[in-house]
């Protein structure tokens, strides 16, 4: 990343450390009386608009310290509460705070007012201390995480100052389980986000220019999930690479992903003719709206040998063939429309490319 970029994000850090003095909520002494859980802040969307520090989380395949987190959430207690469209997400809260049904239903309705699709329903929210998010489930310096095998996002109880918003770590923690529930084969979406936002951003291409994934707010998960949560707090300050900043039309792919997710490539078929003598090469453009996977087929007639070759790029003289894929595929990284040329060795007669596309 060049040197300016990291100059501006250093400058928004200081400004974010000067203006939020607030400290975020602190862990309960032991012998202290069980910590009340607050309902979320109404004014959360104008809070981190004025005070966006930097929200570091983790995302985890498991939580940090499996014995210890066994024996937290085995005494828990958890109830299940509904979203306003009827999806049942059980939120288990810490024995550190007096449960408050009203409040964690307070929680649910937010999450079902974020935008989202059927992976609502896999959810499951744990309300913890500060305390507990950094030693027993998520990390040091974390204020939230995402735990994939299990689901489940870990996010504090309110305290009287939560900065960042509570809401805006939910909103964050969800974007990490959209990613764990959508396809951007052949990568992962829950390493480079969802394939519209990922194609969108240019992640693919950025990666092989080693641009992103260099560290933690170079990664394409954390700009996709942070993307997310800006989505749905307009105007706030994005605080990974500028490199994957979000627009509106990058708001436009996540809310594709989500509500329309991609289900794999389409097939096409493409026709064409040769005759003994004439025109040697067909070609034929196809659009590749979006980065992954690529394969052809060419059938052609009994005793004829036809030749295949895919190229990318827009205009003739900036074609090149495209990257084979473990010889049977071709990745489309970064290139909106490839060309098909199908050129007569030997024979006549019709023949057919089968062409699949993300």
């Amino acid at each position: 990343m060049a040197a300016g970029l990291d100059i501006r994000r250093a400058r928004r850090a200081l400004l974010a450390a000067a203006v939020c003095l607030l400290p975020s909520a602190a862990p309960a002494p032991a012998h202290a009386h069980k910590l009340k859980l607050l309902p979320l802040s109404r004014e959360a969307a104008e809070s981190v608009r004025l005070c966006h520090p930097a929200a570091p989380d983790r995302v985890r395949p498991t939580v940090k310290n499996v014995r210890a987190a066994r024996r937290i959430t085995a005494r828990a207690s958890t109830t299940s509460f509904r979203t306003a469209d009827g999806v049942s997400i059980p939120v288990a809260v810490s024995t550190a705070y007096t449960p408050d049904p009203a409040v964690e239903q307070g929680y649910v309705t937010f999450l079902g007012g974020l935008v989202h699709g059927s992976e609502l329903g896999k959810l499951s929210v744990y309300l913890a201390t500060p305390g507990q998010i950094e030693n027993d489930f998520c990390g040091e310096g974390a204020l939230a995480c995402y735990v994939g095998d299990e689901e489940r996002m870990y996010v504090p109880g309110v305290s009287e100052h939560s900065d960042p918003p509570v809401q805006f770590l939910i909103a964050h923690e969800y974007g990490h389980h959209i990613e764990l529930n959508r396809s951007n084969a052949p990568w992962s979406a829950y390493d480079q986000g969802a394939k519209r936002w990922a194609t969108y951003e240019n992640v693919c291409a950025l990666e092989r220019r080693h641009k992103v994934k260099t560290n933690y707010y170079d990664d394409p998960s954390e700009a996709f999930a942070e993307s997310y949560a800006d989505m749905q707090f307009p105007g706030v300050d994005f605080i990974y690479t500028d490199l994957l900043a979000p627009d509106k039309g990058a708001f436009n792919a996540i809310r594709s992903d989500v509500l329309s997710p991609w289900s794999g490539p389409q097939s096409t078929t493409l026709h064409g003719s040769f005759g003994s003598s004439g025109t040697s090469t067909r070609s034929f453009k196809l659009p590749t709206p979006l980065d992954g996977t690529a394969s052809f087929a060419l059938s052609a007639p009994a005793g004829a040998s036809y030749r295949l070759r895919v190229l990318a790029g827009a205009r003739a003289q900036k074609h090149r063939a495209l990257r084979s894929a473990a010889g049977t595929g071709y990745t489309i990284c970064g290139t909106r429309s490839a060309t098909v040329q199908v050129t007569r060795v030997s024979g006549s007669g019709p023949f057919s490319v089968t062409a699949s596309v993300p």
